[in-house]
Parts: C-alpha cells; sequence; structure tokens
C-alpha cells in the first residue's frame, strides 16, 4: 500500500481523494456562510463593499475581501475562494 501525508499524519494514499473532496466542501461551506452573512440584497454575489460590511475592523475586512478576489473584478466568486484557500492549506 503506498501512504502519503494528508493533513497531519500518514494515510493511505487512497484517502487522498475522499481527503481532497472533504476539504473542497468544507470551503465550499464557509463560502456559503460568508455569503449568506454579507449577501444582503441576495443576489448571490459576494463583492468587496458587501464584505466590508461584516467584519468590525473595515480596514482588515477590506483588505481580506480583496485577497480573496483572485481576478480583481470586485466580485469573489465560490471557486476563486476554493482556489485561494487550497494555496493557504498547501
Amino acid at each position: 500500500m503506498v501512504w502519503g501525508i494528508i493533513g497531519v499524519g500518514l494515510h493511505p494514499a487512497s484517502y487522498a481523494p475522499r481527503a481532497r473532496a472533504r476539504r473542497r466542501g468544507m470551503m465550499k461551506g464557509a463560502y456559503q456562510r460568508i455569503l449568506r452573512s454579507c449577501d444582503a440584497n441576495k443576489d448571490g454575489k459576494l463583492t468587496v463593499q458587501k464584505c466590508m460590511g461584516a467584519p468590525k475592523d473595515k480596514a482588515r475586512g477590506g483588505k481580506d475581501c480583496r485577497y480573496w478576489d483572485a481576478d480583481g473584478e470586485g466580485i469573489t466568486t465560490e471557486e476563486e475562494y476554493i482556489s485561494r484557500a487550497r494555496k493557504i492549506m498547501n
């Protein structure tokens, strides 16, 4: 059996696809929770302006929101969020 490192500890390499799917599900859930809390008009778009409305520290919120908006168009999509979260996790 081939072994690989996933997160913390050793797991059989066959667990890797399931672990990736589980992490993607967690990231998708996190994005959906952020969207629900910030998307006041319920248009399904997470803009920097909407994102800045949630945190108490507006400057930090704006910086964080701009980070998640990978292409700089002003809207953070689910795929952008997941892509950036993967970079942090790796």
